[in-house]
């Protein structure tokens, strides 16, 4: 995987400040502190926080991934990366952690939707293995499509 220095480990709540603070600054705000405490607390949600040193050699939250496990589906519901820790290997790192907790739950494939617009990320789960499946129209409510992906696990 990544040669860049970092541990990957499950969420929990003392993480949510940082997990917070990346979702504002990546403009990825899907929950707030109250909706991610309730997400740590059920049996099919499945949170990952990784952490890495900064330029000064303090270790921090670098990235965060949450999924959700229904019988043998997978779904990543966010994965975001701190702009500090970009193009390190992060979010591939969170990745392959959620992906062997949700094969060892017995999930078989995986699902997402991003953002139409959104390129990097479609550039990003391609090379994680995952093709178009669908597309919902004015999914968002900006009004933008999403794109749905899937792969097998």
């Amino acid at each position: 995987m990544s040669d860049y220095p970092m541990s990957v480990r499950e969420m929990d709540e003392k993480d949510i400040p940082a997990v917070l603070a990346i979702q504002n600054e990546t403009h990825f705000e899907n929950w707030d502190e109250k909706a991610l405490k309730r997400l740590l607390g059920k049996s099919f949600t499945f949170a990952f926080v990784a952490e890495a040193p900064t330029a000064a050699g303090e270790w921090k939250v670098a990235g965060f991934a949450v999924f959700s496990c229904a019988a043998d589906e997978a779904e990543i519901l966010a994965i975001a990366t701190a702009q500090e820790f970009l193009r390190k290997g992060v979010a591939t790192e969170i990745f392959a952690e959620g992906e062997s907790a949700l094969a060892d739950a017995g999930a078989r494939q995986f699902y997402l939707e991003v953002r139409a617009g959104n390129a990097n990320a479609i550039a990003f789960y391609r090379k994680l293995g995952f093709d178009q499946c669908g597309e919902r129209k004015k999914y968002y409510s900006d009004g933008e499509n999403a794109v749905l992906m899937s792969r097998p696990l």
